[in-house]
């Protein structure tokens, strides 16, 4: 019996992993937003965090979630518990995860930006550096069209890992338009 709620689990984990997070293109399990999951008959409830307080994705994830979920023919109902903690951070994400948004390997020449003072902005970086580094980074972002960059919290959470182009992907902008505008910022962009 044990064996079997264990089993059940593990396919329910696995059905979680085809919910991907519409702003990092990465699945819920893998940026380790699941905490739990409990299973008490045909229910299942999912303890669950965001990576935001008011993430707009609330709804859409659980709605998501749900669906993948009540597809287990055992399952009959699911409740997914919001819970904020422990806080989510990076640290929680899979390898894989790190990996696929690129977490961890910042590829700005560091040393050849000091000696330039050229503002240097490459698509592989989480835009969090981008806007420790450049004061105006933030208010630039927004004037061409990133707006929730302004979002309270945004750059300490997303903003660790969601990159100029998966920013881009996101919110639907055609990226060499944002290579152009940032540009005429006074930005470089490194490909």
């Amino acid at each position: 019996m044990e064996t079997d709620r264990a089993k059940l689990a593990d396919q329910v984990l696995q059905q979680l992993q085809t919910v991907e997070d519409p702003e990092l293109f990465v699945d819920i399990v893998n940026l380790g937003l699941i905490y739990g999951v409990d299973l008490n008959g045909d229910k299942c409830t999912i303890s669950m965090t965001l990576t935001t307080m008011g993430c707009p994705l609330n709804d859409y994830l659980e709605a998501e979630i749900k669906k993948a979920v009540l597809a287990l023919p055992e399952i009959k109902q699911v409740e997914v518990k919001l819970v904020w903690y422990p806080v989510w951070t990076v640290d929680r994400m899979s390898a894989a995860a790190k990996k696929a948004l690129g977490v961890g390997q910042n590829k700005v020449d560091q040393t050849a930006e000091t000696v330039s003072q050229e503002k240097v902005l490459d698509l592989h970086t989480p835009i969090k550096s981008f806007a420790d580094k450049y004061p105006d980074f933030v208010q630039d972002m927004y004037d061409i069209g990133f707006t929730r960059i302004t979002i309270p919290g945004i750059l300490n959470t997303v903003g660790r890992v969601m990159t100029l182009k998966l920013g881009a992907k996101a919110m639907g902008f055609d990226l060499t338009k944002v290579k152009h505008d940032l540009e005429q910022k006074g930005y470089r962009i490194d490909d």
